[in-house]
């Protein structure tokens, strides 16, 4: 059995997408799996049949573990100076990156022709895993679903259950057997997160319960959110970690959320999922649902500064934020109509 180490540190939804790939080398070729990562970012990952074992960056002892474990071959999924740093102290030649095709995200950003849009990036991880099985003599890996490699509901034990039972006792409680939804509220920049005007309209078009997830800086948000909503909202922003707002998204009807790390939860656990776009754009490689169609996307219209960045900012450039506040109420309320319709 051939024994590789993968190298993803962050993000959090980067580990996501790479977890199919990893799933199909375990399941396909027999590969062990290990994953070095930042941490929390592969939190989510445990319990599910992508790794085999783990390893967190920063941790003690981290490369006299790493040289101990005598891998065949480093498949990186990263490709920075840290991850490079790893591959050189592991002195192992069978060490393959992807292409983080850099050249053509930076001129889609900077020209907004739809001729650069980049190819999605777990081809792009499918195709560099294939590469390392190829030079250690393996063979070929296929991935016909995108959406495998975390942990399902029945692998969920009670005592888990039990604790995001008692956490919605104590924000305002919701039984996982209501058809209720998920409002994914954070985001790593402010132009990737939806605003409160577009909140209250999928708030007001969809009247169901809603759970909102999010991390300390959406506190604000949630709070008037739930002052203008009242029992209609689960304020669990602040309060649930990674894992239990995994339990959540994965017992939900509907997620809505931005570009962001939870969307690709939501969309490998195959949930009814609507992404609303703000300065990035699924063009650039890493879209949530990749391969799925139960997955809808809401992208600015005939914006001739969209898409702005590759990663996202602080503050809109313009200062109007058109990308998010110019959505239309009518292509809001369609598309939640459908996601209804799938969630039935």
């Amino acid at each position: 059995m051939k024994k590789i180490l993968v190298i993803r540190l962050s993000s959090l939804g980067d580990v996501v997408l790479a977890a199919p790939v990893l799933y199909a080398l375990r399941k396909q070729l027999g590969v062990e799996v290990h994953l070095l990562t930042k941490p929390k970012m592969g939190d989510l990952l445990h319990g599910g049949e992508a790794v085999d074992k783990f390893f967190t960056w920063g941790e003690a002892g981290l490369f006299g573990a790493l040289k101990a474990e005598k891998y065949d071959g480093v498949l990186d999924l990263h490709c920075n100076f840290r991850s490079y740093w790893v591959r050189v102290l592991l002195w192992l030649t069978t060490a393959v990156g992807y292409n983080k095709k850099r050249w053509m995200r930076w001129l889609f950003v900077n020209t907004k022709s739809s001729r650069y849009h980049v190819s999605h990036v777990q081809e792009r991880y499918l195709e560099a895993a294939n590469r390392l099985m190829k030079r250690l003599g393996c063979g070929r890996i296929e991935t016909m679903d995108w959406a495998v490699g975390l942990p399902t509901i029945s692998n969920m034990v009670e005592g888990e259950q039990a604790v995001v039972q008692s956490d919605a006792v104590k924000v305002g409680g919701v039984d996982f057997a209501d058809n209720y939804g998920v409002a994914i509220l954070g985001g790593t920049y402010e132009t990737k997160k939806i605003p409160k005007s577009i909140w209250k309209q999928v708030f007001e078009q969809d009247q169901r319960k809603w759970c909102l997830i999010g991390g300390p800086n959406e506190k604000a948000l949630a709070t008037e959110l739930v002052q203008e909503f009242g029992n209609q909202l689960i304020n669990g922003v602040g309060v649930f970690d990674l894992k239990t707002s995994l339990r959540w998204i994965a017992q939900s009807a509907v997620v809505v959320g931005g570009d962001t790390g939870f969307t690709h939860v939501a969309a490998t656990l195959k949930k009814p999922l609507l992404v609303i776009w703000g300065s990035t754009d699924p063009g650039l490689g890493f879209a949530p649902g990749h391969g799925q169609d139960h997955v809808y996307h809401l992208l600015a219209n005939d914006l001739s500064c969209h898409p702005c960045s590759k990663l996202g900012f602080d503050a809109c450039p313009k200062g109007h934020f058109r990308c998010m506040e110019g959505h239309s109420p009518q292509e809001l309320k369609l598309l939640l109509q459908k996601l209804q319709g799938i969630s039935l």
